[in-house]
């Protein structure tokens, strides 16, 4: 039943905005987020109920992030109204659902309930339906202008975005899938034609999103595989990069963009501006986990004109956000919680590419609080270090 569960879990997530069901002005519930409480709460009573349950030391930083974020949740209560403060608690509980769910999957992995082979294979699979996902959309869907703008996606052109209707957590998604084909290849010294066949595919949609973001996540995660692994593989992910550039205009469009006024990257320095000023102004504790669309409204950031934009509640930085949200301590203790595992297992080079590259793709994207990754993230966690 929970392995059932699981990929339930698995399939509804790949189905991104398809899977919406109900949107009101601030919240928007997805299939996704149902079906991850309902496998949480669950998996978790299961395991306690049968005195099998484990929390494994890596999650405790996690756990003690989430009740700092609480704190600042109930602080709020002085600056916004009750409303306001219990959007800020469903998410708030939303990511604690998340948390559980790798802990769930722990449990299942120690009680032999799933394989880390089943893991694997399900992430990879619901990669490739990102991808051919992405194919059709750039084939049906490939100017997001057409959309109506009330409904808040960004004016993509010529991007794979997939179901998620944005290339860059489709990017970051995809780099996810083909750290793990790299781990596999690096520790079993092969790989199946499948997953061969896998990874070319994967790179393809990847290249297609022209995600700036998720080219650099991916650049992190060689890097530390060409260097702790193999540096043939740095060479020949220099000498892939180098006729891309060349051989895509696109390629050279995007990345000589990034000093462009116009593009979209210089947007994002108004967004970390902002959230500096705000995280000065509410340094301690913050302004509460997830009232951060308020908290732009009453510093006249957010956009008068589409209230409702996708970004108006998060900031274009993970780490900006968990600071502006729930201070100098929430950040702490965030940043803690993501290195901790590291300092347990230094040898872990899926966790250590998967951060770093994350940590790096989280400064330009809040990708560290997007359903997608954070579920795949704490699963990956898992497996990697279940013994």
């Amino acid at each position: 039943m929970l392995k059932f569960s699981y990929y339930l879990c698995l399939a509804s997530l790949a189905l991104g905005q398809f899977s919406l069901f109900f949107k009101s002005d601030n919240t928007n519930l997805y299939l996704f987020d149902v079906l991850v409480m309902v496998f949480a709460f669950i998996g978790l009573i299961s395991f306690l109920l049968a005195k099998r349950c484990e929390v494994p030391s890596v999650y405790y930083a996690f756990i003690l992030f989430t009740f700092i974020a609480f704190i600042s949740l109930f602080l709020a209560l002085f600056k916004f109204n009750v409303n306001e403060v219990s959007v800020g608690a469903f998410y708030l509980f939303r990511f604690f659902s998340y948390l559980l769910s790798g802990i769930v999957i722990f449990n299942m992995l120690k009680n032999n309930l799933i394989s880390r082979e089943e893991v694997f294979k399900s992430i990879i699979i619901s990669g490739l339906f990102l991808s051919i996902a992405g194919i059709i959309q750039l084939i049906v869907l490939p100017d997001f202008e057409t959309l109506d703008p009330l409904l808040g996606w960004d004016p993509h052109k010529n991007r794979l975005a997939s179901t998620f209707f944005d290339p860059n957590f489709t990017g970051a998604y995809l780099v996810i899938c083909l750290s793990l084909l790299l781990d596999k290849m690096f520790l079993n010294r092969k790989i199946s034609l499948f997953e061969s066949l896998s990874f070319l595919l994967l790179t393809v949609a990847l290249l297609l999103t022209f995600s700036r973001s998720a080219w650099a996540m991916m650049a992190v995660v060689i890097f530390i595989y060409g260097v702790f692994k193999s540096k043939a593989l740095l060479f020949v992910a220099i000498l892939i990069a180098f006729l891309a550039y060349f051989a895509v205009p696109r390629v050279q469009t995007r990345i000589s963009g990034a000093t462009d006024p116009a593009d979209s990257a210089s947007f994002r320095l108004v967004s970390w501006r902002n959230a500096l000023t705000i995280a000065q102004d509410n340094l301690l504790i913050g302004v509460g986990f997830n009232t951060y669309r308020y908290a732009q409204r009453d510093y006249g950031y957010l956009d008068i004109e589409n209230p409702q934009s996708h970004s108006g509640s998060g900031a274009d930085s993970s780490l900006l956000f968990v600071l502006a949200t729930t201070g100098v301590f929430g950040l702490a203790v965030y940043l803690f919680a993501l290195l901790n595992p590291l300092l347990i297992n230094q040898r872990n080079y899926l966790y250590m590419a998967l951060t770093s590259g994350l940590l790096v793709d989280s400064l330009f994207i809040n990708s560290l609080f997007y359903p997608q990754i954070m579920f795949l993230y704490f699963m990956i966690t898992s497996f990697s270090f279940r013994k």
